[in-house]
């Protein structure tokens, strides 16, 4: 009986300690959140790195007018045995240019995009769309759309820091958020759009999240490549420069474009 009685406590204290490490699998009540890809459930920064997106058109083929981006969300408090549905609505952030629904990006209450806000039964993960518009605007500007997601008759809200995604988006080069930290001090340098299109022209590639992210690739970057690329920039800036005497490429705002 003693024996027992001991294995019962440490099945409680296991269970216990499993659900404390596994905040999407147990809670006392159904709550919903934003999260990272499943894949990165367990990375403890992949959630904060996911709240913040950018994007831009300006890759994409002429005839592109619109383009989905999908954001992971989570049912906390188990699986049900039927499909609940979310809702979500836009912020204003203060300060900057907020997309307008119809004009920037197809309305979150349009049933088109809101029918697929739904945790399926016996799941607990699902992707949002947020459907993006190419808008003439967004040659000249930026856009921002954030949004957060409203308790209904399924879910509460979750944890106040992951209740929020925003996406900022243009039709113009734009800095991806793999030219930061290491890479941009070791090999890239500032960003500027000018030097951006420039590495374009000289390498064939486009030098945005997805390629750069690939060579960067976490803790096996190919940085025999990413040197390789660098001295054809380079060489390509060299001999741009010593073409145009007196004239060396600048960026935007009139600084001279270099590369560490």
């Amino acid at each position: 009986m003693k024996k027992l009685k001991y294995f019962l406590v440490a099945m409680v204290l296991m269970a216990l300690a499993s659900c404390k490490e596994d905040p999407f699998l147990f809670s006392e009540m159904a709550t919903l959140q934003f999260g990272p890809p499943a894949s990165a459930i367990y990375d403890p920064g992949a959630n904060d790195a996911g709240a913040l997106r950018t994007y831009t058109f300006f890759y994409k083929n002429a005839d592109t007018r619109m383009d989905t981006l999908f954001f992971d969300i989570y049912a906390i408090g188990g699986v049900s045995s039927k499909d609940r549905s979310f809702k979500l609505e836009q912020i204003q952030v203060e300060g900057v240019n907020n997309a307008v629904a119809g004009t920037h990006y197809i309305s979150l209450d349009d049933p088109a995009v809101s029918k697929n806000f739904v945790i399926k039964a016996g799941q607990i993960h699902s992707l949002v769309p947020v459907i993006l518009l190419r808008d003439v605007s967004l040659k000249t500007s930026d856009a921002v759309l954030r949004f957060n997601i409203v308790e209904n008759e399924n879910f509460k809200k979750g944890e106040a820091k992951y209740l929020w995604r925003q996406v900022d988006f243009t039709d113009r080069i734009n800095k991806p958020a793999a030219w930061s930290g290491f890479f941009q001090n070791t090999y890239y340098g500032k960003y500027s759009a000018v030097k951006h299109k420039f590495m374009m022209d000289h390498t064939g590639e486009l030098w945005d999240q997805s390629f750069m992210s690939e060579l960067q690739n976490g803790a096996a970057p190919d940085l025999s490549r990413i040197v390789y690329y660098m001295s054809v920039i380079k060489q390509a800036l060299i001999d741009y420069n010593k073409a145009h005497p007196g004239n060396a490429l600048k960026d935007e705002i009139g600084d001279l474009v270099a590369f560490p």
